[in-house]
């Protein structure tokens, strides 16, 4: 009986022995495969970094009595419902008021410059009816707070008419009313309408054949009090959404 406890005993330590032995090969193996796993979903977060910084989409209708149509071109040569500005910068911050002394929208497409985000498209009723449509900015990424330092300036002209700007920041603050505080610099700003929702707006009596030019122009404000170190390595991006939501004074939906 002594030798069977014993031989017992040994095998149990043989055992131990030999799962310890496989358990130190296997735990380099799952230690290689989590850090595999890492740097494969680091290199997909640089990806999305650096591409789909600025996205224009309308919504489709099968009805073509009314629509929109997108292009980079004010000819219309490439209608399309979605526009993607694939350029993707690393900036740094600027005074806002040196884009006053840049002609933003002379250029179609992209027209980025050294610290600054620019682009230029085009808005046309392809459709047989007069409509009004609405259009959003929307934030779809934005980490470390960045978002309290950016500026985005909005210039649109309906027909080669007028060019009417427009400026948007994060609110700085609230009063005791508990209404948005706006920024002021380089000019006074449109606060935020949501915390992803930077404005929504309705244009309407947009007749067919009408063509709104439109710029959006993105920066980090280095006047801002939020333009930080912290904020360093951070992303921001937006996309914008077209939608009829009234043909002839009849809704859509």
């Amino acid at each position: 009986m002594r030798l069977k406890k014993g031989t017992s005993l040994l095998q149990r330590k043989a055992g131990e022995v030999k799962r310890y032995r496989q358990e130190k090969k296997i735990v380099p193996i799952i230690m290689g495969c989590i850090a595999l796993l890492t740097v494969i979903v680091y290199v997909i977060s640089l990806l999305y970094t650096r591409f789909g910084s600025f996205t224009v989409s309308v919504n489709k209708f099968h009805n073509l009595d009314y629509g929109l149509s997108l292009c980079e071109r004010s000819d219309f040569a490439n209608p399309t419902a979605r526009l993607d500005c694939k350029d993707s910068k690393e900036i740094t911050n600027i005074d806002g008021r040196l884009l006053d002394t840049v002609p933003l929208g002379s250029v179609d497409g992209a027209q980025n410059g050294e610290n600054y985000i620019c682009y230029t498209f085009y808005c046309k009723n392809t459709g047989k009816e007069t409509l009004s449509y609405s259009f959003s900015m929307n934030i779809v990424n934005m980490t470390l707070e960045i978002e309290k330092a950016v500026r985005v300036r909005y210039i649109t002209s309906l027909n080669n008419g007028k060019a009417v700007s427009t400026d948007y920041a994060k609110a700085k603050s609230v009063d005791e009313n508990l209404n948005p505080v706006p920024e002021t610099y380089p000019r006074e700003c449109k606060p935020f309408l949501e915390e992803r929702m930077i404005c929504y707006e309705v244009q309407k009596d947009f007749k067919p054949g009408d063509v709104m030019k439109q710029t959006v122009a993105i920066w980090l404000e280095g006047n801002d009090e939020d333009c930080v170190d912290k904020i360093i390595g951070g992303v921001f991006k937006i996309d914008m959404k077209f939608e009829v939501t009234s043909v002839a004074g009849e809704a859509t939906k």
